[in-house]
């Protein structure tokens, strides 16, 4: 765009950590004091961002069930000189949007509706829509959400022919374009080409605000990413009475000029008489919520605490949502969950341990009261799990591990050490596994302790990433322990530790997806702002090919993760174990790729502390050993799906030329 004068708006999205996170009622019941019901400010202070829900509207859109109205869909119904259905489009998509912001459900036929609404207003069909019109239709197609309502508000440059009587945006100041949870922006534009002539008006939906530059939903093609950027005019004292939106793409002296006219912003409002949901009800409200405590948390310097954020994650429900309803949980499956860890890892893989119950989760099932105390600290945020399995000499093999239980009357007597666990600083309670007391060999029987249980000694060891927890381990001997600490039976620590992590493994590659996925906005940042030799380095396309080649992997893998999470909510594991492993392998070290390539793109800079990208690909070389190593992650594929003579090839002794032993046929079915 050839325009003189102008400046770069820098609308930044508001500081997250000035907004409140919301206080809603916790997930876990209290028995002793009664939950107390949230004002409506509290409430809507816990609905999701716009961008997550226009997110969510997009991913459930199909040709089959469709819930978007394209502009190009309603164009025959608008006069011939009425400039088309834009705002018509994108009054429905924002309808859409809305009920998603508000948890209700989607309209089924929004089509039908449309028709409905030009019947209704049939001077719709006119086209050249004013503000005061628009304002009218968006509050008739928003009135019908229970236990909400809409506001709407406009904001207008001064020069615009739609509000001759404002309310105008300050020339020195300029729109406000940030982003709030609750509310949706619809920015209308006109169209003027390089001759001078005014074509009309254009409308589009604010998805995102990067700063210098918008992300928008545009009604004529609603699920293809559009992005402006930010440019201004005007005089001295108000340098940004116009604001120019400059389209990315095209760079000519016959481009059209984009001039911001009108921002309408839709706020959701929640009724006096709504009563508050006992537990979060979508995920763009997990995510709004992730982000508000992210910002305060960083402000605060505590982003990768653990403890700080279990707690205060608590107020949303956020250490519950993957245990049972009915031990006071959310329930929810464990694709939601992929989406969840993927979130939390873009700020970091250290918040691969805040979400859901994590470590804790294989306690659900125990029946002591000792049990069901430390289960509802852990929803309630006051108590956080560590596991403990490896050991210094066998790892995780079992046929190698010394760590042994006795029977001792009712209870056990544990004797044994561990090494390379992570959290036992910080954590609460600590699940311990030891070769079972039946004296079955390969066994294992899994136990809750306390983390301060008598006779349980921590050893400290110091880790390069990760650094959100300690390393170590433990040692006991003849340590004594009750009944109401076993897991299960004795002998089902084996079937305890595949189950737990089957699941956990695939959510900590969620996490790894979303931190590279962050990673590589930070380097698609860094070249397109970083001058060298009289210019960005983005120019230098070498730079851009780690951008598009590992935004492609990760979106593989993400498209892999949530195959994996699904067989897995169908109980289907043998199915999802060969998917989670690969996973676990192939996901973990697309985004340690992503990270080195963002790392590198920043040189020096990328070295240091000042930005994360070295944190993240150190943190990301851990996970690559933690929770089961690449290798082995790759080999247990191998040997589903290309038979188990060669894992035997791997692990089985070999003395002189011996061949392997072959392995057993399956057994027949019966």
């Amino acid at each position: 765009m050839n325009l003189k004068g102008h400046t770069a708006l820098t609308t930044q999205l508001p500081s997250l950590a000035t907004l409140c996170v919301a206080l809603i009622a916790p997930v876990a019941s209290s028995p002793t004091k009664a939950q107390e019901t949230p004002t409506p400010d509290r409430i809507e202070a816990a609905l999701p961002l716009a961008t997550y829900a226009i997110e969510s509207v997009r991913s459930v859109h199909s040709d089959q069930a469709p819930v978007i109205v394209s502009q190009g869909e309603l164009d025959k119904l608008i006069a011939a000189d009425g400039g088309g259905a834009c705002p018509i489009s994108a009054a429905l998509i924002a309808m859409q949007t809305i009920r998603s912001i508000a948890g209700a459900p989607l309209r089924e036929h929004p089509h039908r509706y449309a028709l409905r609404v030009f019947d209704e207003r049939p001077e719709l069909k006119q086209g050249r829509i004013s503000n005061d019109r628009f304002v009218e239709l968006l509050k008739r197609i928003n009135s019908d959400v229970d236990g909400f309502t809409v506001d709407v508000e406009t904001m207008s440059a001064e020069n615009s022919k739609y509000a001759p009587d404002g309310p105008f945006w300050p020339g020195d100041v300029g729109p406000d374009l940030t982003l709030k949870p609750g509310e949706l922006k619809i920015l209308s534009y006109t169209v003027t080409t390089a001759t001078g002539i005014e074509r009309g008006r254009h409308f589009v939906l604010l998805r995102k605000n990067d700063g210098g530059q918008l992300r928008v939903l545009d009604p004529g093609r609603p699920l293809k990413d559009y992005h402006y950027g930010i440019e201004t005019e005007g005089a001295t004292a108000e340098p940004k009475q116009r604001v120019l939106l400059d389209n990315l793409s095209r760079h000519d002296a016959n481009e059209a000029i984009n001039e911001l006219n009108t921002v309408f912003t839709i706020r959701v409002v929640v009724s006096e008489a709504a009563a508050c949901p006992p537990r979060p009800r979508s995920l763009e409200q997990i995510k709004t919520q992730i982000d508000l405590l992210a910002a305060s948390l960083q402000a605060e310097g505590k982003l990768t605490s653990p403890r700080v954020w279990r707690r205060r994650g608590a107020a949303f429900g956020l250490p519950g949502l993957d245990l049972p309803k009915d031990v006071g949980g959310s329930g929810w499956t464990a694709e939601q969950m992929v989406d969840v860890f993927r979130h939390a890892g873009r700020y970091s893989l250290n918040l691969r341990d805040v979400v859901g119950g994590a470590h804790g989760r294989p306690i659900a099932g125990m029946e002591s009261e000792f049990a069901k105390a430390a289960l509802r600290d852990l929803i309630a945020g006051k108590a956080y799990f560590a596991i403990a399995i490896t050991e210094e000499e066998a790892g995780t093999h079992v046929k190698n591990m010394e760590s042994r239980a006795v029977k001792d009357g009712d209870g056990f007597r544990l004797t044994g050490s561990k090494l390379w666990n992570a959290r036992l600083r910080q954590a609460t309670h600590v699940i311990l596994f030891t070769r079972t007391a039946n004296g079955k060999p390969g066994d294992q029987t899994a136990f809750m302790l306390p983390i301060d249980h008598p006779g349980l000694n921590i050893v400290d060891r110091y880790a390069h990433g990760l650094t959100g927890n300690s390393f170590g381990g433990l040692k006991f001997e003849d340590m004594v322990v009750g009944p109401e600490h076993l897991i299960g039976k004795d002998g089902e620590g084996g079937a305890l530790f595949n189950d737990h992590f089957l699941y956990w493994r695939l959510m900590q590659a969620a996490a790894a997806i979303g931190c590279g996925e962050r990673a590589l906005e930070t380097m698609a940042e860094r070249i397109r702002e970083r001058q060298v030799m009289g210019g960005p380095i983005g120019r230098f396309t070498h730079l851009q090919q780690p951008i598009g080649e590992q935004t492609t992997k990760l979106r593989m893998a993400a498209a892999l993760a949530r195959e994996a999470a699904q067989l897995i909510d169908r109980g289907n594991s043998d199915a999802a174990e060969p998917l989670v492993d690969g996973i676990k392998a192939e996901g973990v070290e697309i985004a340690l790729a992503a990270c080195d390539a963002a790392m590198r793109a920043h040189g020096a800079l990328g070295y240091s502390r000042d930005v994360d990208v070295g944190d993240r690909v150190r943190d990301l070389m851990g996970l690559r050993i933690a929770d089961g190593t690449t290798d082995v992650m790759r080999m247990l594929v191998v040997r589903e799906a290309y038979g188990y003579d060669l894992w035997q090839m791997a692990v089985e002794s070999y003395e002189g030329n011996a061949s392997p032993t072959p392995a057993p046929p399956p057994a027949e079915s019966q």
